[in-house]
């Protein structure tokens, strides 16, 4: 049976709502939306950040208090996401605060008239359940997860829609009474580009590297949130010696300098620093082991590639939530805190035979095509009214909050 779209023959609108407050939110959104570019698909996307569009004045003091905070009280934030993890209502300060911006966010719907709302960021995900609540706007929202957790913030009651990165994931909304016709699994959306076969012979060239020696990536996230461990290997004689190391720094650009100047300082030759990578793909396509933090779209990508990963001190929260399912899975090994990272690094990057089984699980774990998954199941929905556009949408908002 066809759908609307495919009868009417005109592409199906979607708004994709982002943040920023973490990269991965906005790396998901990218990937769906080059998605798009696949013939048999007929869907125009407008990507937009979230906190950006809709707080102006308060998304850089917003973003800039998250990541110090995330940076310098991890135990604070993991308490407070394990406090908030099973709510089952919008407390009213959150529901206030979302209040603040429903203004814009109505005057955004109104100006892109989208069939469908997809939401790669939770608070996006929840500002529009809202406007549905109150019954101003009749769209399908579709949330994506971008963590492998089914942590409270990105459920809410008005969503049509969940992907999501894994069959844990599914379980877990499952007990919380979400019906699987509102689940999809099609992986965690990344880039075609990190399932696609590399040349690696040519990328080892075309990137200064050695195919004789180890290659590892070293990873911290676009905030580049690196702790002692790191700068203790470039310090390390052993990993300088038997390694090449790749350390990507995303836009820290202060910390892309501290850690080249210690790569000076050790004579590192074989160290490689550098700042936010576009062609990530390239350094995975070489790497023999990613040693990173466990954020969803980096180890999804690694997954993609069937990456082996070390992952180290995660933060508390859906940084731990990942690393437990990256685990049980085989995918990943996660660094015992009682041992120097440097030690656990040697013994896995010389350990063929283990880095080969964490191979073919990921390639068993992965989503093949997981944004064309995505689109798929976005595709199947019906959307039972287009957004209440222009003036009168905007004026109706402001009446009911």
């Amino acid at each position: 049976m066809m759908n609307r779209f495919e009868a009417d023959q005109r592409p199906m609108r979607v708004l994709l709502l982002s943040g920023d407050l973490g990269e991965g939110h906005n790396q998901a959104a990218r990937a769906l939306a080059e998605a798009c570019g696949l013939p048999r698909l007929r869907i125009q996307t407008e990507v937009v950040n979230f906190m950006r569009q809709v707080y102006p004045g308060l998304h850089p003091i917003i973003k800039y208090f998250f990541l110090r905070g995330v940076e310098k009280a991890p135990l604070l934030y993991g308490y407070l996401y394990k406090k908030t993890r099973e709510l089952d209502r919008m407390s009213i300060s959150f529901r206030s605060f979302l209040s603040i911006g429903l203004g814009k966010l109505t005057e955004l719907i109104a100006s892109t008239r989208p069939d469908v709302i997809v939401c790669t960021f939770p608070l996006a995900a929840a500002a529009v359940s809202l406007l549905k609540e109150k019954g101003l706007l009749r769209v399908p929202l579709v949330t994506v997860i971008t963590d492998h957790t089914d942590h409270s913030l990105w459920l809410h009651p008005h969503t049509d829609l969940y992907l999501i990165g894994s069959e844990a994931v599914a379980e877990a909304l499952g007990r919380r009474g979400i019906v699987s016709s509102r689940l999809c699994v099609t992986g965690i959306p990344v880039r075609q580009r990190f399932f696609d076969t590399p040349d690696r012979g040519s990328l080892y060239n075309s990137l200064g590297l050695s195919p004789e020696r180890p290659t590892v990536l070293v990873m911290g996230g676009g905030g580049g949130m690196f702790g002692d461990e790191i700068r203790m290997l470039i310090r390390s004689s052993a990993v300088r010696e038997k390694l090449q190391t790749v350390i990507v720094c995303g836009n820290n650009a202060e910390v892309r300098r501290e850690l080249e100047e210690e790569a000076r300082r050790c004579g590192a030759g074989h160290v490689i620093v550098k700042g936010f990578v576009e062609e990530i793909h390239e350094w995975m396509a070489v790497a023999d082991l990613l040693v990173t933090k466990p954020g969803g779209l980096t180890t999804a990508e690694a997954v993609a590639m069937e990456l082996p990963m070390l992952l180290y001190k995660p933060i508390p929260g859906q940084e731990e939530d990942n690393a437990g399912v990256l685990e049980r899975a085989g995918v990943a090994v996660r660094a015992e805190e009682n041992r120097a990272l440097r030690d656990q690094l040697l013994e896995l990057a010389f350990n063929s035979e283990r880095l080969r089984r964490m191979q073919e699980q990921a390639g068993r774990f992965r989503c093949e095509q997981s944004s064309a998954l995505a689109w798929d199941a976005i595709m199947k929905l019906q959307p039972r009214m287009p957004a209440r556009a222009g003036r009168s949408f905007g004026l109706k908002v402001r009446e009911a909050l």
